[in-house]
């Protein structure tokens, strides 16, 4: 199953509800505030990019373009990629060595936080489990 959205600005837009959301969530909002880093991801299919804030250390900022100047650590890939990895059908292991997910800048601290992706994957399905009902 692609992407459920190809329309650039429904697209962003889920992609920034999805952001807001993993902010409920206690460890990962903790493990991002420790993460210190600008972070930026680019759907190039698309043509849009957003990112996170992070830099602060005690509030996390969601961006709502690719941020400029570049981020310190960014993630390049297509809508589709992202969403095969945060539904669990591709591992984002499997998907950095099939160069599915190409990588900039300080991405060490975005690797830390790998063992959170179960977290990251419950609320991405949620959300587009609640989008669907909301469809109906």
């Amino acid at each position: 199953m692609p992407f459920p959205y190809k329309d650039p600005d429904r697209a962003k837009a889920f992609m920034i509800e999805y952001l807001a959301a993993t902010q409920k969530d206690p460890v990962l909002l903790e493990a991002w505030k420790k993460l210190g880093l600008v972070v930026g991801f680019k759907f190039e299919d698309l043509g849009f990019g957003f990112g996170l804030d992070c830099s602060s250390g005690e509030e996390i900022v969601i961006l709502r373009d690719y941020p400029d100047p570049p981020p310190q650590a960014a993630m390049k890939t297509t809508s589709d990629t992202f969403h095969d990895i945060f539904t669990g059908r591709l591992n984002v292991g499997m998907a950095f060595m099939r160069r599915a997910v190409r990588t900039e800048g300080n991405i060490g601290g975005i690797l830390k936080l790998a063992s959170l992706m179960p977290r990251n994957i419950k609320i991405y399905k949620e959300l587009l489990a609640e989008k669907e009902a909301r469809a109906e």
